[in-house]
C-alpha cells in the first residue's frame, strides 16, 4: 500500500515509495535472536503473515498516525 505524506515535513512519502509492506524481519523469531525487530528504511514494516489483515482493515483513505515517543 502506498502512502502519501499530509504534513509538509513528511509530504515527499509517495516520491520516496513509503509503504505498508510484509517483512521478514518482523517476527518473534527476529526478536528472539537479536532482541529487536528488524528496521526499515522509512516504510512500516509488518510480519507478513498479518500484511492480508492490515491491509484489510487499513483500507482506502484510511490515515497512519506515527509519531514519536
Amino acid at each position: 500500500m502506498r502512502l502519501e505524506g499530509l504534513d509538509p515535513t513528511n509530504s515527499n512519502a509517495a516520491s520516496r515509495a513509503i509503504v505498508v509492506h510484509g517483512a521478514w524481519y518482523v517476527s518473534e523469531e527476529m526478536i528472539g535472536q537479536h532482541g529487536m525487530l528488524g528496521r526499515s528504511e522509512g516504510c512500516f514494516a509488518v510480519a507478513p503473515s498479518s500484511l492480508d489483515e492490515i491491509l484489510t482493515r487499513l483500507g482506502p483513505g484510511r490515515l497512519i498516525y506515527a509519531g514519536q515517543a
